[in-house]
């Protein structure tokens, strides 16, 4: 890793960590909800040899790295509208040597229309589809790359998310 990726990389664990996300990323009730996400995903869903997940929205690249090591012989894709979580998570699996395929598709999921394959596995967390806006029709988006027989994984712990998606379709 050169210079340059290694002051970006601290730079970015230096925000996530700083006065503002920092108690929060830190504290013992977030690394908590990441366990049972995590468990219950575990719990539910069968990630089959050579299975190909998805994963809509990388923020900080938690989820993605721990999709990226549960692979089985599979391959994950991430997609992000930031490209600076996309840079991000290519470097911090890059850091880690992580040896697994990860394709990291720097777009928004909705305007990503070329994709030629469905996934076993789509996975996709609220804060994503809150700040899109779109909020049914990018889980429709969402659940289009699932194939058949396949599964989707939506989270959420925000309990005003249902209000705000019936305020937003009320004033369309």
């Amino acid at each position: 890793m050169n210079r340059e990726e290694q002051a970006f990389l601290l730079q970015v664990y230096g925000e996530a960590y700083g006065p503002e996300a920092g108690p929060w990323n830190t504290s013992v009730t977030s690394k908590y909800l990441e366990y049972r996400i995590a468990a219950f995903f575990e719990e539910s869903f069968v990630i089959g040899e050579n299975a190909s997940i998805c994963n809509i929205g990388i923020g900080e690249g938690s989820w993605d790295r721990y999709l990226s090591y549960r692979l089985n012989g599979g391959c994950l894709t991430s997609i992000d509208r930031d490209a600076v979580s996309c840079r991000q998570l290519a470097l911090r699996l890059k850091n880690e040597n992580n040896p697994n395929r990860v394709r990291i598709i720097p777009s928004d999921v909705m305007l990503v229309d070329s994709m030629d394959e469905s996934f076993d596995i789509v996975t996709m967390i609220g804060s994503t589809r809150m700040e899109s806006g779109l909020y049914g029709k990018i889980l429709n988006k969402a659940i289009a790359l699932v194939k058949p027989r396949g599964s989707f994984f939506y989270q959420t712990i925000d309990r005003e998310e249902e209000k705000e998606e019936n305020s937003a379709r009320q004033t369309t």
